[in-house]
């Protein structure tokens, strides 16, 4: 735990609670060491991926979540999305790519501040206690910036959509198959894996972009990870896909 002191910018004057949601090891060493020489902070917990802090992050009511925004779970920003919903009082701040695409990134979940990956320690704290005490970092680097404005609305009025587009649901065999798409499995490899003809697994295809309403094999993996049907970090290595010889 961080050693707490007489600095906070907590609204109550009592220690800054946080909870980080950092899924490399290494680098969590390396944020947990920074915060505990942080007077005035206490993480109260770590987590490797979104959707492990929901418990955390309810339970702790921390008023500050530190999120990398490398995270290795299908559909992160959805997940952070959810997570930031179910904790409406605490403030979100993200690390990332210090470009655009990391400010599109910490807008599109809800963040009020982020701190780019170049960023030194000190940044990292005192955008820890700035979001703390109710300031909004991230307004201020989208003064004047249109463009990037527009960027954010488009992606936030696509979220919306997908939310409120009722999407069919696709069977345990369709599912098996994206799954091996995924793994980079041709429609061969995949009709070998499961036993199937080749034909059937065709068929399948047809009927998967058809319901998800997508032109091809990569979008229908894109689209049923984004929904959360598809968890990328169990796929199959391709080898254990791949048929026999010709």
């Amino acid at each position: 735990m961080a050693r707490s002191g007489p600095t906070s910018d907590s609204p109550s004057g009592r220690p800054i609670r946080l909870v980080v949601i950092e899924p490399s090891a290494i680098l969590s060493a390396g944020v947990r060491e920074v915060l505990d020489e942080a007077p005035g902070i206490e993480v109260v917990g770590y987590a490797a991926t979104a959707g492990e802090a929901v418990e955390l992050v309810d339970h702790e009511a921390p008023d500050v979540v530190l999120v990398d925004m490398a995270l290795p779970e299908a559909g992160a920003t959805e997940e952070t999305r959810r997570l930031h919903r179910g904790a409406p009082n605490s403030a979100f701040v993200v690390m990332g790519p210090d470009d655009d695409a990391g400010i599109i990134g910490a807008a599109e979940v809800g963040a009020v501040a982020r701190v780019g990956d170049t960023a030194d320690p000190a940044e990292l704290v005192a955008t820890i206690r700035r979001a703390a005490g109710g300031e909004d970092p991230l307004k201020d680097e989208l003064v004047g910036r249109h463009d990037l404005v527009e960027r954010i609305v488009d992606a936030m009025r696509d979220a919306v959509l997908v939310d409120a587009i009722p999407t069919p649901i696709l069977t345990p065999r369709e599912l098996d198959i994206l799954r091996l798409v995924a793994a980079g499995g041709s429609n061969r490899e995949i009709s070998v894996s499961l036993g199937l003809s080749e034909q059937t697994v065709k068929n399948h295809l047809s009927t998967i972009f058809h319901k998800l309403g997508v032109p091809n094999r990569t979008h229908a993996v894109m689209y049923a990870s984004r929904q959360g049907w598809l968890d990328l970090a169990e796929v199959p290595d391709r080898r254990s896909v791949v048929g026999p010889e010709e």
